[in-house]
């Protein structure tokens, strides 16, 4: 199996990376492949609104969008990682998100794209509640739906601040361990 982790954290070695580093250390464990995009170290424009994806099915811009979406649709397990910033995803991956409009179902002149990958979202806060991190995975959810990727799971974590909570956390990294070895199974 082929995984790919597209992630939103412009930290590297933040909480969201934890976590991430976790479930694609149980993936590899279980013998699946996992490419990992952390987005803020890619060539990626903004979405200019130009619309011409419309007609043409392609984006006028040309940098990394093109390859990680390619990649999406070869993958079998496709999921999306990112921590709150003010209650939702991170400016990178919603700029990520913006940039596949050609790519989506609602698209009238989309390309023809076959796939049989599965979406997972993974949402982490430092705040207590999880309501937040619902949204995020509700627009992990949508933007999967509209490149014809079903979500069928997803992983949360709230109240984590700084890599010191780890320590007095250890649980949350092997829940998080025991998700990816479940996604393996998919």
């Amino acid at each position: 199996m082929k995984a790919v982790c597209i992630l939103g954290s412009p930290n590297a070695k933040g909480n969201t990376a934890t976590i991430v580093s976790e479930i694609i250390r149980a993936l590899a464990a279980n013998d699946v492949q996992t490419s990992l995009y952390q987005l803020s170290d890619l060539q990626i424009g903004y979405c200019c609104g130009c619309m011409s994806c419309n007609t043409t099915g392609a984006c006028i811009q040309t940098d990394d969008v093109q390859k990680i979406v390619q990649e999406l649709y070869d993958a079998q397990l496709v999921f999306l990682a990112s921590p709150s910033y003010w209650g939702d995803v991170t400016g990178q991956m919603k700029v990520f998100i913006d940039r596949c409009t050609p790519y989506s179902n609602t698209n009238p002149s989309r390309l023809p794209i076959a796939t049989t990958a599965k979406g997972v979202a993974v949402a982490i806060r430092a705040g207590g509640g999880k309501g937040e991190n619902m949204h995020l995975v509700h627009t992990m959810e949508h933007f999967l739906g509209h490149l014809d990727i079903p979500l069928v799971s997803h992983f949360t974590v709230e109240g984590v601040h700084s890599a010191n909570d780890w320590a007095q956390r250890p649980q949350v990294l092997s829940d998080a361990y025991a998700f990816g070895e479940k996604l393996s199974r998919i």
